[in-house]
């Protein structure tokens, strides 16, 4: 069914959005079929969205379709491998690995995401990507109207890309390889990684999370500087840690005295440079001012140039 006019600010853990001009929850193959038949018969554009926990919508909007998949489910295929909707969200996907003795996914804990978006984004935490457990991914081909299947090295993962996001395909369920493991240790693991989130305060306002990528430091005038036996970079004479090849956006952010700076109702953290949060009320337009500064201030100091992780729409 198409809706007309609807707020996006309840479908994003940004809590900050125009109105989507139509809206559709699809749970089913034949709903997303028509769903974008529908589009393409009004010649206007469709956005696939998942938890929205990635996502920043403009305060003006979205002028076409906007489609929110809701379709969820696991079956398990074998010992080594599951079958996971798109639209099931991660805390889902977290519970059954919990109940059916699965290890491996514990750093998933608190991404608020769909399975569908984190494959979307190849999602990461803790020095794990969700790559290294594809093992096949089926979309819906809105051109051809088709089932297309992608094994794990066509999906073209690399940090926070994958190939998906060149298409106009929607990821509809994916094949995960999945361990046997000890249910205590699982949810000692998914326990620790969310204390670990909310001790760092990632949920105390509406966010998307991380809003830059990490810099990988090979791409940057500093590689030479690296010291990869002591896992550190030499930047500006301050010695920084380097986990699996990247330093912290959010360092070089609050290097440039950026914690905490404020635009309306948007901040740059005050506990982590690299997340901006909606604390009061805040606009898109808000988010996206202090996105720039941060962008400007840290290649004027650093000659970074820091690069979108969160879907400006």
């Amino acid at each position: 069914m198409i809706k007309r006019n609807i707020s996006l600010k309840k479908y994003t853990t940004f809590k900050i959005g125009g109105r989507a001009k139509y809206f559709s929850e699809v749970k089913t193959l034949k709903q997303l079929k028509d769903a974008l038949k529908w589009a393409q018969q009004q010649q206007v554009p469709f956005f696939i969205l998942g938890n929205g926990s990635n996502v920043l919508f403009s305060d003006q909007g979205f002028s076409g379709l906007v489609i929110k998949l809701t379709n969820r489910g696991i079956k398990k295929l074998s010992s080594k491998s599951v079958l996971v909707q798109a639209g099931t969200l991660t805390n889902d996907f977290l519970n059954s690995c919990v109940k059916n003795n699965w290890s491996g996914f514990e750093w998933l804990a608190g991404i608020p995401g769909t399975m569908g978006g984190v494959v979307y984004g190849n999602a990461g935490a803790f020095g794990y990507e969700i790559k290294d457990y594809v093992k096949k991914v089926e979309t819906f081909d809105s051109q051809t109207q088709s089932l297309k299947s992608y094994s794990r090295s066509q999906c073209h993962f690399s940090y926070r890309e994958s190939i998906f996001k060149q298409k106009t395909e929607v990821i509809w369920q994916i094949e995960l390889k999945v361990m046997s493991g000890n249910r205590k240790e699982i949810q000692e693991k998914i326990a620790e990684n969310w204390r670990q989130k909310i001790k760092n305060h990632t949920f105390d306002f509406p966010s998307a999370g991380s809003v830059f990528k990490n810099i990988i430091i090979k791409n940057t005038p500093y590689q030479k500087y690296f010291n990869k036996k002591k896992g550190t970079v030499t930047i500006l004479g301050q010695e920084i840690a380097v986990k699996g090849g990247k330093v912290s956006a959010g360092w070089f952010i609050e290097q440039c005295g950026l914690k905490g700076l404020k635009i309306g109702g948007a901040q740059i953290a005050d506990f982590h440079g690299n997340i901006i949060i909606n604390y009061k009320n805040a606009k898109a337009q808000d988010v996206l001012r202090l996105i720039q500064i941060a962008k400007d201030k840290v290649w004027q100091k650093f000659k970074i140039k820091l690069e979108e992780e969160v879907i400006i729409v």
